[in-house]
Formats: C-alpha cells, structure tokens, sequence
C-alpha cells in the first residue's frame, strides 16, 4: 500500500509556493515558501530547519526524492530523506522505493499544513540506533507523593531552585540592559570628551547604574573601550539570557485531599506558577508517563485541514495521515537525540511517542459549533475517539512488522486491558456514526495484534501545548479552542494589517450570520468618521488641521489603541507644540498623553477606541446575536475541563496541556483549579500564569528609612487623648532580656503529666522567655520540649507577638490532655501545648475568655480585695521622689494583671532621715509612737 494515497494526495498544496524575502537575524533571505504562511511562520519554519540534525546512516543510498524546489532552504526535503534513510535501515521498508514514497508523503503533509514536528535537537545523547549498544537496565524512577515529607521536600528544593533561576535570570539581564546603556550613553554624545565620566553626565548614570547591578569597574571600563572601538565589539557581550525548556515533573496526589483544599496543595501551587511544568497526577503509572513526554518524539495533526468548505471530514486521509507520522515518530524515536542519558536510554527502552491534534477549536468552529456546548464537545470527543484507534493500529501494525518495544512483554497486560478500556468507552459514545465505525474497526484489530505481536510504543498519543509548534501551524493546540479571534495579514509593501480568522469566516457562514454585522464589533471601523467624541468635527475644534487628520487615519489601519495614533509619531512635533504649548522634554516624557491635553475623558477615549478598533469583551458579540456570541465566545473553564476529561480518557497520556491563568492570578486561584480538576476526574492537571502587561508599575511612594529599633523603651509621656493610625515599621533585631529578671513557677498536671513553666520577663512585664519542664517522661519528649521553649523564647524576643504564639497553639489536641490540676484558672486541656499557652495568655494578654474557671474567685496577687485592687491609684503630691512602679519588682504574669499598673514601692527600711525631717515630726507623734 503506497503511504501517498489518493485520499491524502487530494489535500496537497505542494504547487502553491512563492519565493519571499525574509529578514533574519544576520542579513535578509530568498526562501521558497508556502504562499499561504505569514513572514512569521516562515522565520519559525526556518528556525526549525536550523534545529534539524544531518547524519545519516553509513552507505547511506540516494534516494529518488523530489527536493520540492528548495522550500525553506531544503530542509523539508532533508528532513524526510533523513527520516526514510534510517528507516530503510532500520527495517520499516522493504526497499528504497517504499522509503522514497514514504519520504515524499512526509514532505507532504508538512508543505500542505497537515502536519509538523516539535523542534529536535542536533546534537546530544542517543542510544546508537544501529551500534547494537549494550546498556544497563532503565532505573526505575522515583514519583513524588504530595502527601509525604519527602516529596515536599523535593518539591520546596524545585521552588527554590525556580526562584535563583529567575533572579539570576533577571539580574544578568539588567546587567546587560546597564552595559548597553553605557554605550547608548556615549553613541548619542558629541565632543572628545563623550567617553569622560567626568563630562558626560548621561555616561556616569549609567555606569552608576551598571555598578549597582554587579558590574565590575573594569568591566565597565571594558564596555566603554568596546563603544570607543578600542577592542573588538563581540568581546564579551552579555547576551540576553534565553532560559531553557523547562523539563516536565509529575507529583502525585490525593483526589480528596486537593478537592478539599488541602494545605499540602499551597507548595504544589506555589512551585506550579513560579516553574510553569509541574503536574499533579493522581496514580504512579501517569506519573511515569508524564516524566515519558520529556523524552518522547513529538508532532502535531492539524485536524482543521482535514475538513472541506462543505464540513465534510476526510476520514480516510485522516486515518493514513496518523499512521504516517506514527512511524514518522517511531523512526525519530530511534534516531533522534535527548538531552540527558537517561531521557535516551527510556526512549529506546519503551520507544514514547507524542501525538497529538492541532486545530481542534478552528476546526469546531468552521462547523458552526462551540466547544462550550455538547454539540461541539461531541465531535470533538469522536475526533480524538478515531486518533487514538488510528494511533494504536499504527503501533499495533508495526510491532507485528518489526518487534514491540522492549518492555512490552512485563507491560502486556496492562497495555491490552488499556485497548480494552478504549473500546469500551468508544462503544459508548453517542453520535457520528460514521467516525465511530471507523474507530471500533481500527481499535478491535489493534487490540489483537497487540495480543498477539504487541506494539510498537508504550505510548503514542497525548495532549500538550507547544507554542512554537502552533505558530508554524497557524493553528491552536490542544482542547482551548480559539484563544483569538484576530490575526494580521502581511500586504505586498511588508505592513501588517488585523484581520480575521479564516474559521471564525466559515463559522459565521454555518450559522448563516453575515460577516458586515459582526466586522464592527470585532475588528472596528478603522476610522474617525462616525466615532463617538473623537472623530473628525472634534479635532478640528482641538486646532488639528485636514493634513494632520489624514495622517491620523491612515495610522488607525495598523495601529491598536488611539494612544498610539495620537503621538508624535503620527502628528508632528513642531505642530504639537505650536498648538498646546509643550515642551521638548513633555514630547520626551514616555507618559505623555495627548489625548489628556486635548481634553478627552478616559471614558470617552474607551468608547472611541471600540468603535474604531473593536470591542476587547466578548460580551459585545450579543449586541449582533445571541448565535453569533455563543459560536465565537472563548471555552469557560468547566467547559474546558469537561472537554478535557472526555479526551483524556481516550488518550494514551494524560493531559500535560496547562490551563492559563491571568497575570495577576496567584496560589488561591490554583487551588481551586486544583480542587476542580481533582473532583471532575482529570488524570493531570497544571497551570501557567501569563506574564504581567509590559506597562504594569506599581506606585510606590518614597519613605523614609525604618528607624533602628532599641532594647531600651521609649520613655512615655501623658498626652491629650487622640485617635489615630499610623503604620510603624520595625527591624527586626533582638532585644536580650537583662541579666536579672523577674517571671513565675507554675506547677500543673495535665492528664497525669506534671509539667513547670518558667517564665522570664522585661523590666516593663512582657514575657521574654519561657522554660517547659515535664518530669517523668521520656528523654526525646522532654528534649523536644526545652527546643520548642527555645524556638518560642526566641520569637518573643525578636518581636514576634505572644498573642499570634496563643492563636496558633491553643485548641491543638493531642496526648497528653484532660483534667488540669495544680492551676486556679485553667481547669482541663486538649493537650500540653494548648495549657501551656492558655496559661500565658491568661496571665499575660488578659485572655479570661480561655479560662475555664471563674475569675472571679480568684486575686492572684495575694492581697485580697485591698484598696488598690481595680482602683486607681490615687494622685498625690506627697508620693516620695524614689518610689517606683510594682511592676519593675512584681512580675506582671505571677499577678495575671490585676493590679500591677496602679501600684507603687517606696523603699523605707533602714532610711535615715534628713535634719529637716526631724524638725517637722510634732511631740505628738513621738507620744503616739
């Protein structure tokens, strides 16, 4: 059977090519192309093409291949005669005739946008497909359990490893950005006297700035010889750092747990947003199969080339397409490179592949259908139905031609029980009867040659996302559907002008809706004419002349926003300040906002910039139709993820397709998606957060700087009664306790267990240390203990508030608990910590709402109803200069706060009294006494 059927031959474009001259990185360039890409998608297919590798196998034979003119440089064509020279080598064909058509139709398929591959590697490690290798066994690899320590343990070492990463990564980048600026600094200077520090005060800036960011003197003096000429300018450029692709980690977790929100799910959140490829999987063997898709071999179907203008599906070529490109893979699979030697040796141990669909949102929507309801999800869960049966024949057929993967005979079962499992759940689908057949025929004769032969894989479909990969494309990967409704068209002058999608045409069309109605809506009137408060009458009352109105309207039809049409890119300089009486340096300030000057309100610029250039909410499609909005509105969440639950089941991988997330998005709204995943049954679930807007600044306010916090308290001072909120900001540094200090003993058994708390206390009676003393019990208790009193000591006297101590510890239970005896206040605990911390609370914040005694029995003081006790102390001149506050002398936790503040000591033993104390005591005194 030729791998270039007729079928698959009638979707070929191979003719429709034109020679287009593409900017570069070094210089400009002729490349034949297809005529349908954009100047983009041509610099991505040229940047795949530079990626591409170049060995053969030794004696290779040329094979009768057509070049196809040189498109992109050759490297279609190089790239198939790669992939049919190994495989003729390696036994998929029988001779150089079947591996020169299969080389044609691979060249097909990527010429006619059916197909592309993921980017490769030139160079790195590799079984030797052909060297007959021996290796040594695959080591098993080790899952992460998020409900073990150990796995958080990994998982916080990831998040710490993420984060020096990206602080490196963005500190070697302002370093860049510092040196490039000391050049900028001296390129736009005049005189002998540019390159001075001394004289050229743009120059001294930014070396300043260059130093605070790293930079060595002598580096900056380097940078300034490199922008005199004095050394050769690639020096040692520091290149923009261009971060690697991040690997893919799976962690495994408990459905309940994360549908409840579990704590353990903070850190898994955490480390998601910040490395952007963790998923949580919910069994070992998807855990394995995620770790697989780093080594797996990777292409894409574009499933909307598939359909024709009448929304009729070519099954057949479909079919032929994915067991082309599955031995396509297979071939790779053997051959191609990875990046770590244990990546290679899983790849030719178990040989994974990567299949998945492109297109999928444009195709259901050039049929008039939305993946928001079950019309469209229906379709597309048959869709992928027939992928994966498709798939797994292709595996099927070439383990019986030239052996499984070597694994296979320990993973038979559980291989056949999955087909098992996938003919089951394609039985049950409603619906489409035709693509349903074609699904159970090729998923029932899968599964017995795999009974019988094997297969060739160990995986071969999933579903992930690779931007790089869409944009040669065209198309969106994966279950998204269409993520914008807008593309640009380049013109023959190279000036890129919005446009809409062709799907989002040919959907409009299905539902019979007129594409004039929705063109305003979505793309805008490109003009002033019409526009509500700023069109043509309202400049014109601004000062602005025709010529300058003219110019303004040619710059809406490339421009997005009214901010960058009215700026003096568009209107001249000269005129804006002749008119509005500006400065050079407000034309040079980057937050100049004309529109502001001429008097135009935010609200008023909004609204013209919907009419002009389209409304940016959805929602505005209801104003054309309810049909129109519910077709071209984006996949809510839980329609997405329903979606993605039907396709994941069919799939041999889970789901490494990351749901977005709003720049601004953080750990609260991963755990609910976490928590929805969980719950909805997804097999893997991950999220990347988008990058904040290139304008976002926060408004920070200049202050001063914290004052140096003293061990000594600030002397107070009687002022007239004020309310006010003042934000303190402290250092946070130690305050030692003084040698001698003062504190209280309490005795208590709690449950039997006796325990003693010391406490130790400022001069002015806040707690400052406690010791934990339990008798009795074992040593690593009782170790544990004195630790935990350092840790909490330790706190107190950095600063940290007994009350938050109190709110974290008190209500824990566990044993020891019950009865408390030995403590007049606290009466029963749920466990020693929880007594321990209702004790000091009571005696020190005044917490008499966790005392389960009454208070009111009780004067810790000693002294007994006095005349001090709940009054003021009262005013009066006679006090003697040395008396002094009880509270430096009685400890402020032993009297639980009753009456410490309103008492004073005079000392008076052994005093001798001064000559005028002596003439004022009265005979009758001396009688009395």
């Amino acid at each position: 059977m030729p791998y270039l059927s007729s079928a698959l031959r009638a979707l070929g474009r191979e003719n429709d090519l034109e020679l287009r001259e593409i900017e570069r990185s070094v210089a400009f360039s002729e490349v034949l192309c297809p005529r349908d890409l954009t100047s983009v998608q041509v610099e991505a297919w040229l940047d795949w093409a530079d990626s591409l590798p170049n060995d053969l196998p030794a004696g290779a034979a040329s094979l009768a291949i057509d070049p196809q003119a040189n498109v992109f440089d050759g490297a279609i064509a190089t790239f198939a005669h790669r992939l049919a020279q190994w495989g003729l080598r390696l036994g998929h064909f029988a001779d150089a005739a079947m591996a020169a058509n299969f080389a044609e139709a691979i060249e097909m398929t990527l010429l006619s946008g059916l197909a592309a591959p993921a980017l490769g590697m030139a160079s790195g490690h590799r079984v030797h497909p052909t060297a007959g290798d021996v290796l040594p066994p695959l080591a098993d690899s080790v899952s992460l359990f998020l409900d073990d320590p150990a796995g958080r343990q990994s998982l916080n070492q990831v998040l710490i490893e993420a984060r020096t990463t990206t602080l490196a990564s963005a500190a070697q980048t302002r370093l860049a950005q510092a040196l490039d600026d000391i050049s900028h600094a001296i390129d736009r200077s005049e005189g002998d006297q540019r390159a001075s520090l001394k004289h050229n005060p743009a120059l001294a800036r930014a070396a300043s700035k260059a130093r605070r960011f790293g930079a060595s003197d002598t580096l900056i003096a380097r940078q300034i010889q490199i922008s005199q000429g004095m050394v050769p300018a690639d020096w040692s450029r520091m290149p923009s750092p261009s971060p690697a692709k991040p690997r893919l980690r799976a962690v495994i977790g408990e459905r309940d747990l994360l549908s409840a929100g579990d704590p353990s799910s903070v850190l898994a959140a955490e480390t998601a947003l910040e490395t952007g490829a963790m998923h949580i999987v919910f069994n070992p063997h998807d855990a394995e199969v995620v770790e697989a898709h780093n080594s797996a071999a990777s292409a894409a179907i574009n499933i909307d080339r598939f359909f024709d203008d009448l929304g009729d599906f070519a099954s057949e070529a479909f079919i032929e397409t994915i067991g082309l490109w599955t031995q396509a893979l297979d071939i790779e699979a053997a051959i191609g490179f990875s990046s770590t030697l244990e990546d290679s040796q899983r790849r030719h141990a178990i040989r994974p592949l990567s299949l998945t669909l492109a297109g999928l949102g444009e195709a259901i929507m050039g049929q008039g259908l939305s993946l928001n309801d079950k019309a469209g999800t229906g379709l597309a869960t048959h869709i992928f139905a027939l992928f994966e049966a498709a798939a797994a024949h292709a595996s099927a057929t070439l383990a019986a031609h030239i052996g499984a993967y070597g694994d296979f005979a320990s993973d038979k079962a559980e291989q056949t029980d999955r087909l098992s499992q996938r003919l089951y759940q394609i039985t049950a689908l409603k619906g489409h009867a035709g693509l349903k057949s074609h699904a159970l025929d090729l998923i029932q004769t899968a599964l017995k040659l795999a009974k019988k032969t094997g297969l060739r894989n160990a995986q071969v479909t999933g579903l992930f996302d690779d931007a790089e990969l869409a944009l040669r494309l065209g198309v969106s990967l994966g279950d998204r559907g269409v993520t914008d409704l807008l593309t640009v068209m380049e013109t023959e002058d190279g000036i890129f002008v919005p446009t809409v999608k062709a799907c989002v045409i040919k959907g409009l069309q299905a539902i019979s809706q007129t594409w004039g109605d929705v063109r305003g809506v979505l793309m805008g009137h490109r003009s002033l004419i019409d526009a509500p408060h700023i069109h043509v009458s309202a400049l014109k009352t601004k000062g602005l002349s025709e010529f300058e109105i003219d110019r303004l309207e040619a710059a809406l039809l490339t421009s997005s926003s009214l901010a960058e049409v009215f700026s003096v890119r568009h209107i001249d300089a000269a005129f804006i300040q002749d008119i509005w009486g500006l400065s050079e340096s407000d034309l040079s300030d980057p937050s100049l906002n004309l529109l502001d000057i001429m008097g135009f309100s935010p609200t008023e610029v909004v609204m013209a910039e919907a009419h002009i250039f389209g409304h940016k909410d959805p929602e505005a499609l209801k104003l054309v139709s309810d049909a129109t909005y519910h077709l071209l509105a984006p996949v809510g969440r839980k329609a997405q993820i329903q979606l993605r639950q039907q396709i994941e089941a069919l799939l041999d991988a889970p789901a490494v397709a990351p749901f977005s997330l709003a720049w601004d998005q953080g750990v609260l709204d991963v755990m609910k998606l976490y928590s929805l995943a969980a719950s909805s049954g997804l097999r893997a679930i991950s999220v990347v957060r988008a990058e904040a807007p290139l304008d976002f600044a926060l408004d920070i306010p200049d202050v001063d700087e914290a004052p140096k916090r003293t061990s000594e308290p600030a002397p107070t001072r009687e002022t007239a009664a004020r309310i006010i909120e003042k934000i303190v900001e402290r250092e946070r540094t130690r305050t030692k306790l003084p040698d001698r200090r003062k504190g209280y003993i309490q005795k208590a058994g709690v449950g039997g267990h006796k325990v003693y708390i010391h406490t130790g206390e400022y001069e002015n009676g806040t707690l400052g240390e406690i010791f934990i003393d339990m008798h009795k019990e074992g040593a690593a208790f009782r170790s544990l203990m004195n630790n935990f009193a350092i840790a909490i000591s330790i706190g107190l006297q950095y600063g940290v508030p007994l009350e938050e101590f109190v709110e974290a510890y008190v209500f824990t239970r566990f044993e020891p608990a019950g009865p408390v005896t030995g403590n007049d206040r606290v009466k029963s605990a749920t466990s020693i910590l929880d007594y321990i911390f209702r004790e000091l609370a009571i005696s020190y914040l005044e917490r008499d709402d966790l005392s389960n005694a009454d208070p009111s029995e009780l004067n810790a003081d000693g002294l007994g109803q006095g005349y001090f006790h709940g009054d003021a102390l009262p005013e009066t001149d006679d006090a003697p200069s040395n008396a002094m506050p009880a509270s430096q002398l009685i400890s402020k936790g032993f009297a639980r706060g009753t009456a410490t503040d309103n008492l004073v000591v005079v000392p008076f033993g052994n005093r001798k009294k001064s000559e005028p104390d002596k003439a004022l005591v009265s005979q009758d005194d001396v009688e009395d006494r």
